[in-house]
């Protein structure tokens, strides 16, 4: 299992934060109590900000239950998350477009925020199958998900269709 070293938990959600997400594809998060009152209506708000190790390209972004590859890592954020509790979440592959203060995550949809949820970053466990896509196929949905994931974390591509490095068919 990944060895999680970044956890917070979502206190409040900016009045203008869904749709700033929506329309630039950004998520701004923000220490509730450090946030400037002219960025609370953008940002997701936070507490109990916990960073123990370093956030790095590779690793795992974790909201919710929803899960992005970390791309790349402005030279600022592990700076800013420790002294402001502030990160730019960017969800595209242009990693061209690096901010100083912000991460960019693959290009997947951005998951709906709730008040509760988690964010958290993990360690990614291995890059023994880096490079390579899978397809896993079978009749139990629980132990494909499984075998999946487990696939997933050391680095393989899930993909559909039959163009894949490797073929897994769970019985």
């Amino acid at each position: 299992m990944a060895k999680k070293y970044y956890n917070t938990k979502i206190v409040g959600i900016g009045g203008e934060a869904e749709k700033f997400s929506r329309l630039a594809k950004m998520i701004v998060i923000f220490d509730d109590s450090m946030v400037l009152p002219e960025l609370r209506e953008f940002s997701v708000l936070h507490s109990g900000n916990k960073l123990t190790d370093v956030i790095k390209a590779g690793d795992i972004l974790k909201i919710a239950d929803s899960e992005f590859k970390i791309l790349k890592v402005g030279n600022d954020v592990n700076n800013n998350i420790k002294s402001l509790g502030h990160i730019v979440i960017k969800f595209n592959d242009d990693k061209d477009d690096l901010l100083e203060g912000s991460i960019h995550v693959e290009d997947k949809p951005i998951p709906k925020i709730r008040i509760g949820d988690e964010i958290a970053i993990l360690e990614a466990s291995s890059s023994a199958l880096s490079g390579k896509t899978a397809i896993v196929v079978g009749e139990d949905k629980t132990l494909c998900a499984a075998v999946t994931s487990i696939l997933n974390d050391n680095g393989a591509k899930i993909v559909s269709g039959e163009d894949a490095d490797i073929f897994v068919k769970v019985k």
